[in-house]
């Protein structure tokens, strides 16, 4: 089963990341949370993003935070299975929004889902 949902997975690097949980022995059918960041070059434009994204149904929204180079970045959560279309989707939704306060993907992240729990 998982070398046919590793197949079926495509060519790209969110395909990549899914193969090597796959690999890992995650199970992609599981919910778990899954952080996606967005990053911004000015306070005002994470808080406006962040403002909107809060909006998304099912999404939670973490307090925009800045790092020790100044860029700003807000992590907007969802709990789902980890499946390309659910990630890539959402993914591409919060990269639309990210644009328009001028800001801009910068991956997502979760744990395995033995360890979600």
């Amino acid at each position: 089963m998982k070398s046919l949902q590793r197949a079926m997975l495509p060519d790209d690097e969110n395909g990549e990341v899914l193969r090597a949980m796959l690999d890992d022995g995650d199970d992609l059918t599981a919910e778990r949370e899954i952080e996606f960041y967005l990053v911004f070059a000015e306070a005002e434009q994470a808080r406006a993003f962040a403002a909107q994204a809060a909006e998304l149904p099912d999404v939670q929204v973490e307090e925009p935070e800045v790092d020790e180079e100044g860029i700003w970045q807000v992590a907007v959560v969802r709990r789902m299975a980890a499946s390309h279309a659910g990630i890539t989707g959402l993914e591409h939704l919060l990269a639309t929004l990210a644009k328009e306060h001028a800001g801009h993907p910068d991956g997502w992240s979760c744990d395995p889902a033995d360890a979600a729990e």
